[in-house]
């Protein structure tokens, strides 16, 4: 009997310091501290370590196996939910949103409020990977309006992903806050983990990822400076993303590649014109401008006229035509001019996003788009998922990845 007691006491002195190692961030001293240990809560803590290496499928392994050797409800929906973290990597982020909603009710219905806010923002995270980014920073939102009832490194977390939310809508000021929340945050529980994703998006805000052409000079531009660029203050043309900003208007051309063709030329011009033969061959694509070219200019500028009613227009004058806006027309352009980085900076919304629309938003070929993206893969800026007609390709990393906030699901001995 004493030594059934002691053997207990010994194993919940190892899962308590495999615990506090895993809520600092701390994998592999988590791993070491479980060492072998094949009882349900050992393989749980295991398979979070692993899940916070990278390494999902020993992660998936463990958990699984955790799974089948606890009847505890609230045991059993832990791992569920960590379980649920790490199907985010199987590239269908509409069952990952439903699975963590169920998921988050569940633990709530249990008692379990600090798991359940965790699994708030996996589903956050899902809104994200589904380019629901409104959707993603409501949830968020939500649940940062309980930040009173939240532990500091859940609160910490919580601002991470209000970070990242504001950094894929180019909101650079809004982020900036929210790391600032998030750094006060994990004052109160300091974590390597939260530390390096903290630093990792604090410098992402700063870095250039795109040019911005003012009056035919070219500079390379952050998020701080596409922000006030999108403001609605200048007329923005941007040939990242493929959309006109001004004022309160945004109007989509990624699938009117024409159009989007002869606004381009016209915005890099402006305030001078462009020669209708010029304007034909660029817009177009042809070395020769015929008739043809010249009456079919005459209608694609009508068209895009309709377009930007109201915003630009696009006016003939003695030798072709010059883009006239209230606003100060501005263009912003890829960090260069080939096709890697065209479709780099559209995955940076960080959504799960098909060959196919990559190409239309690119304004390439799918077969370019596919290369483009292989490459990407094979650099690691990207990674590949789903199947068939489900492929999808997403940016690489991500501070609000599952590995992130598997840090929550820590479940303390007691609770085993």
């Amino acid at each position: 009997m004493c030594h059934t007691r002691l053997v207990r006491a010994a194993s919940a002195d190892v899962h308590r310091a495999a615990a506090q190692a895993l809520a600092r961030g701390d994998a592999l001293r988590a791993l070491g501290a479980v060492g072998r240990a094949d009882d349900a809560l050992g393989l749980t803590l295991r398979g979070i370590a692993y899940a916070q290496l990278g390494d999902l499928e020993l992660a998936r392994t463990s958990l699984e196996r955790a799974a089948k050797l606890t009847k505890a409800p609230l045991a059993r929906a832990r791992i569920q939910a960590a379980l649920t973290e790490i199907a985010m990597s199987d590239g269908d982020p509409a069952r990952a949103a439903r699975a963590a909603r169920a998921s988050a009710d569940e633990l709530a219905r249990l008692g379990d409020a600090r798991n359940a806010a965790m699994q708030r923002l996996v589903l956050a995270r899902a809104e994200v990977l589904l380019g629901r980014l409104a959707e993603a920073r409501h949830v968020v939102s939500e649940l940062l309006a309980s930040s009173p009832a939240l532990p500091p490194d859940v609160l910490a977390v919580a601002w991470l992903a209000k970070a990242e939310i504001a950094v894929r809508a180019i909101a650079a000021t809004e982020a900036r806050e929210a790391l600032k929340r998030a750094r006060t945050a994990m004052d109160g529980a300091p974590n390597e983990l939260l530390a390096r994703a903290l630093v990792g998006l604090e410098a992402e805000l700063s870095k250039p990822v795109a040019r911005l052409e003012r009056d035919g000079v070219i500079r390379n531009a952050d998020l701080y400076a596409i922000e006030a660029a999108s403001s609605g203050a200048l007329l923005l043309v941007d040939a990242c993303r493929r959309i006109v900003i001004g004022g309160r208007a945004s109007v989509p051309l990624a699938r009117r590649p024409v159009l989007f063709a002869l606004l381009l030329v016209l915005a890099r011009a402006a305030p001078r014109d462009v020669a209708r033969d010029e304007l034909a061959a660029r817009a177009f694509g042809v070395a020769r401008v015929n008739a043809s070219h010249r009456s079919r200019l005459r209608v694609e500028i009508g068209r895009l006229r309709k377009v930007l009613d109201g915003i630009a227009e696009p006016v003939a004058t003695e030798d072709g035509y010059r883009l006239v806006s209230p606003r100060e027309v501005i263009t912003l352009l890829p960090p260069s001019e080939d096709d890697d980085a065209r479709i780099a900076i559209l995955m940076s919304d960080g959504a799960a996003w098909s060959a196919q629309a990559l190409a239309e938003h690119a304004g390439v070929s799918k077969r370019t788009a596919q290369r483009a993206l292989a490459a990407l893969v094979d650099a690691g800026g990207a990674t590949r998922s789903g199947q068939g007609k489900d492929v999808r390709y997403t940016r690489a990393g991500g501070p609000i990845a599952s590995r992130m906030l598997l840090l929550g699901l820590v479940p303390t001995p007691r609770s085993g």
